[in-house]
């Protein structure tokens, strides 16, 4: 809200490509897709898309111009002269996306951009958000969806009522520690007896099996359990921290 100019900061001052970010000539490098837009529904796809361009603006050429290759990147394509009331969550999150790249902007701020998505939808979009990145463009992407925000990003904030408790690269903060180990084993039938340690989790299927333990101190213990059972011993990982297990942690704080 702040770079977008809807709050005042209380401290410090805000700049896109070096220019205040109050001023029209750094908004016009903005895009933004909110995680609830509006939409006015009676329009049509290309209306309500040409619509977003003149205040942009664009005159009508970029406008059809730009359409022209950014309704197939969004996977709009045939849905053009639909009117928006007649399509899904799914389908509109797309023209919000289409909205804010419609002008090209520097720097994209998406809010939740992969909520109402079906598995395909949402690694489509993924993928266009991977592209988008690797052609230079900044991108602010928050999400409750730790997994989406893990494939996505460079770099991690963590905001906890309102405030940043933890910002670094991502893989600076998945670094930080193991957070145990995960042993893959085979069985000789397709059962295996509960372990001894209460905080060991075991998953099993097909004559495979799969135990992850909390601590790489538990490992020799693990071990010796997986041999008795008369499994053999497929391999041994160290389990790096996800963002998952990071923001859980700075929650209990």
């Amino acid at each position: 809200k702040a770079i977008l100019g809807i709050i005042s900061v209380d401290h410090g001052s805000i700049r896109i490509n070096r220019v205040d970010h109050r001023r029209k000539e750094a908004r016009r490098s903005v895009g933004y897709l909110p995680d609830q837009p509006y939409f006015y529904d009676h329009l049509t796809v290309n209306e309500y898309l040409a619509f977003s361009g003149q205040l942009y603006g664009l005159s009508r050429r970029q406008v059809r111009d730009r359409l022209a290759s950014l309704i197939p990147q969004v996977g709009l394509e045939g849905r053009e002269s639909q009117r928006l009331r007649s399509l899904s969550r799914g389908l509109l999150q797309r023209v919000g996306m289409a909205q804010a790249l419609l002008h090209d902007p520097l720097l994209l701020i998406l809010d939740e951009p992969l909520t109402g998505l079906d598995p395909v939808g949402r690694k489509e979009l993924r993928d266009l958000i991977l592209q988008l990145k690797s052609e230079g463009k900044t991108i602010f992407f928050s999400s409750h969806i730790l997994a989406d925000a893990e494939l996505i990003s460079d770099r991690v904030g963590i905001l906890h009522r309102g405030r940043l408790v933890r910002e670094m690269a991502l893989h600076e903060l998945t670094a930080e520690g193991l957070s145990g180990l995960e042993i893959t084993f085979r069985m000789s039938s397709q059962q295996i007896g509960p372990p001894p340690n209460r905080s060991w989790q075991v998953e099993s299927f097909d004559h495979h099996g799969l135990l992850r333990v909390d601590s790489t101190d538990q490992i020799y213990d693990a071990i010796h359990w997986v041999e008795r059972s008369g499994a053999q011993l497929v391999s041994v990982t160290p389990r790096r921290k996800t963002l998952e297990d990071i923001f859980l942690e700075e929650m209990k704080q």
